[in-house]
């Protein structure tokens, strides 16, 4: 017995499938244009000086006894990478705003980054708050309650001291290294 021969699709299911693979094709090309239209409307966008901002006009909280300008300013000084002009179409600001604002030793944790064009960026920050004094090297330096290391100029006044012996601190913005110091900044803290 012969083999069957395969029975071939009718007209109308090879017409059908080639109108179905053509529709196809046109979809995928007009959503593949509408994408790379908007690739090129966004990097025409980037470079205008209207999407473009000063970093002292962001707004922020500055810690106690610090004024807005001299806390964008130190911002910079801790996150020199930050530019003095930043652009909001840059879709990695949110994220160089968290981590160069997040470097300054008052921030605790910044909370959120909330950007809205076209020229409207709030930074929400969680600032360290002093819990004790500690004496060091002929002067009083502040720790907050996890015994990180405020500036020089966080106030000492009402905090209570330590006046045992300590190393030497890490530096400003990290932990001060010893545990004497850190347990007695948890327990003011309290």
């Amino acid at each position: 017995m012969p083999a069957k021969s395969r029975q071939e699709k009718p007209a109308w299911f090879r017409t059908w499938l080639f109108k179905s693979a053509l529709l196809l094709a046109l979809v995928i090309l007009f959503l593949g244009g509408i994408i790379v239209a908007g690739h090129w409307a966004h990097e025409q966008l980037q470079g205008r000086d209207r999407y473009e901002i000063s970093l002292n006009d962001i707004e922020c909280a500055p810690p106690v006894g610090m004024d807005k300008k001299t806390f964008l300013e130190q911002v910079r000084y801790y996150a020199p990478t930050l530019p003095e002009r930043v652009n909001v179409l840059d879709k990695q600001l949110s994220d160089k705003l968290h981590d160069g604002f997040a470097k300054h030793p008052w921030v605790e944790k910044v909370t959120d980054v909330e950007i809205t064009p076209p020229r409207h960026v709030v930074v929400k920050l969680t600032h360290r708050t002093p819990a004790l004094a500690v004496k060091f090297g002929g002067e009083a330096r502040v720790v907050d309650r996890s015994g990180v290391l405020l500036p020089k100029d966080a106030p000492t006044l009402g905090l209570p001291i330590f006046e045992g012996e300590t190393r030497e601190p890490r530096g400003v913005g990290q932990r001060w290294g010893d545990p004497n110091v850190e347990a007695a900044a948890r327990k003011a803290s309290k």
